[in-house]
């Protein structure tokens, strides 16, 4: 099996880097400096390393030294940094670096491509120089490894703008009005990954930016933080009161919201996208602590800024976004084929793109581009790093909060593997569904200055909650942190079961059933599932939703019954479920006199 050596000083960069390779097969060993590397590389013989010439002064000289190694001479060099000035290329090139990749426009799926080229390759010879593209020339996003290009017999009404690929990369490339952080909020985000970073440090940075400051301190005044303590007046007392974590997540939360929202706050549209961007953030941060994998704000600043591609696109692409969508709607496609259709290219291509003109740092983008790409190219489950793991998880379960992304948002529940992939053996954190929503539909009111009345329209959750009781079956495979129990307790009241009721006196104390199937479901069991389902309540007339993997076109159909394939789209559950609590019965408690 293929020995490689990652060399790098960040901890998210190396664990990133470290799990991706390890999923596809090889043997992964780190090293934080060069003499480490040196150490490590002498014992190890690897046949390729992954070097950042940022890890410490001595890291040219480390290629160097590989170089003068009989044992290690022949051992490939993938050189991934973010140095752009020419005369580290042009020394990598001397040394025999074969690639040279930047960090802010790498993806995982070109490194896989170019560690495999390498690997199957070891000739130190070819090629003499790095082979990617001098830095200041345009980039444009690889080939995607699996993912074909949107076909071409695919028909798209005449009303519908078609672009070509090059036509759409070219608009990427030209736009030079992208957004940018404020200084003050760069800095920040600097001192989020430095452990030198301090209160005083924090403080000293908002007080150069009097606008972000100043909105700070009314944030800081606002509902939202002040409890029995006195109005806080300077910067240097909000820090005090409030702490670094929760001034570094407003400064954060603002500088993100002011750069990137358009003039017209008003766009209820925008409102919601924020409103699910705030709400992930807050998950990120109780999925994922601080430490070597995540320094502290870093999953929050993932969570808050995971969808700004979505925003870009829909910002610089106005018109093609929107038909896309429309002929979604129309034709039945998946919103993801339809814009690949419009745009010329896979999505998750654009996606990728945009990103990286937001000139974001890599701490935030690498977590975004790995699920942007896992989700495209199917990768497998549990596999990567865990600030991308935590986020697919937090992305679901902010849809289920009747927060969500999109139109074609999803819910399903989450496997127990799913989530040891983030939390190990740790016990799931447990999350307060209805304070969350709440923290960001508040952030997003307060931010954004609208109207009373307006707020209310945007806040207003597309199911009502009911007094009808649910059974909850869920399978054993599923974990507590259960994106279906969240979005049913939002709704109704719940009792969570491992199997559904088998006789009729366990239903009477609920008014409808809901049940969990595996995702990866025989068909066979499923049909017989229903089956004994729709017998028990022939006689105890209940309404059923059964969620499960199978195809509901093969399964038993009833009039009291509804069959939905996960994962589900938010609006079809709303809709079956909204159906169900209108077959409901009223209770006799819950009668009105």
């Amino acid at each position: 099996m293929p020995q490689i050596l990652i060399v790098d000083a960040s901890p998210i960069c190396r664990e990133l880097l470290a799990k991706t390779l390890e999923g596809a097969g090889f043997t992964v060993s780190c090293a934080t400096t060069s003499a480490h590397a040196i150490e490590s590389a002498a014992a190890s013989k690897p046949d390729l390393l992954i070097v950042d010439p940022a890890t410490d002064t001595n890291a040219m000289r480390l290629i160097e030294t590989l170089r003068h190694t009989p044992d290690l001479r022949n051992a490939g060099i993938i050189i991934l940094t973010d140095l752009v000035d020419k005369s580290s290329v042009l020394r990598a090139g001397q040394l025999g670096v074969r690639d040279y990749m930047l960090k802010q426009r790498f993806s995982l799926a070109e490194l896989l491509i170019r560690v495999q080229k390498n690997v199957r390759n070891p000739d130190p010879s070819a090629p003499t120089r790095p082979t990617a593209p001098p830095p200041h020339a345009p980039v444009q996003p690889p080939a995607p490894m699996h993912a074909p290009a949107p076909p071409q017999n695919q028909i798209l009404p005449d009303c519908v703008k078609r672009l070509t690929r090059e036509q759409t990369l070219a608009r990427v490339e030209s736009n030079n009005q992208a957004k940018t952080l404020p200084g003050a909020v760069t800095e920040i985000i600097g001192l989020v990954n430095s452990p030198r970073g301090a209160i005083s440090d924090v403080a000293q940075a908002l007080k150069r930016d009097p606008v972000l400051a100043a909105r700070v301190l009314q944030l800081a005044n606002s509902a939202a933080y002040v409890s029995q303590k006195p109005r806080v007046t300077s910067v240097d007392e909000a820090v005090r009161n409030i702490g670094i974590g929760g001034v570094r997540g407003m400064v954060l939360s603002i500088g993100v919201f002011e750069s990137f929202t358009p003039d017209g706050r008003g766009d209820f549209d925008i409102l919601r996208f924020w409103q699910h961007s705030f709400a992930v953030a807050a998950i990120m941060e109780k999925l994922v602590p601080a430490g070597d994998a995540a320094p502290a704000g870093s999953a929050h600043l993932v969570g808050l800024c995971h969808d700004l591609a979505e925003l870009a696109i829909s910002q610089q692409f106005p018109e093609e976004y929107a038909a896309a969508s429309d002929h979604a709607r129309r034709s039945g496609q998946s919103l993801d084929r339809a814009r690949s259709l419009v745009f010329g290219l896979p999505y998750h291509e654009l996606a990728v793109a945009l990103l990286r003109k937001l000139g974001l740092p890599p701490m935030i983008t690498v977590p975004i581009e790995e699920v942007i790409e896992r989700s495209a190219l199917k990768g497998q489950a549990g596999t990567g790093s865990v600030l991308a793991r935590a986020l697919r998880i937090a992305n679901v379960y902010a849809n289920a909060l009747m927060l969500p992304s999109g139109p074609d948002a999803a819910i399903t529940p989450l496997s127990l593997t799913e989530c040891r992939s983030v939390f190990g053996n740790d016990p799931v954190p447990l999350l307060d569904d209805f304070i969350i929503r709440s923290e960001a539909l508040t952030m997003v009111n307060m931010l954004s200055g609208v109207s009373a009345r307006d707020a209310s329209s945007i806040c207003r959750p597309p199911l009502e909650r009911s007094q009808s009781r649910i059974w909850y079956s869920r399978h054993m495979i599923y974990s507590e942190l259960d994106p279906v129990a969240a979005f049913l307790k939002m709704v109704a009241d719940v009792e969570i079961h491992p199997r559904a009721p088998l006789l009729p006196s366990e239903m009477q104390d609920c008014d409808l059933i809901a049940v969990a199937a595996p995702r990866q479901c025989n068909p066979l069991l499923a049909q017989q599932q229903v089956t004994e389902l729709l017998k028990l309540t022939a006689t105890h007339p209940k309404p059923i939703l059964y969620l499960s993997g199978a195809d509901p076109q093969g399964l038993p159909a009833g009039n009291m019954l509804r069959c939905l394939k996960l994962p589900v789209q938010l609006p079809e559950l709303v809709d079956s479920l909204s159906w169900c609590f209108g077959q409901i019965t009223p209770h006799p408690r819950l009668a009105v006199a």
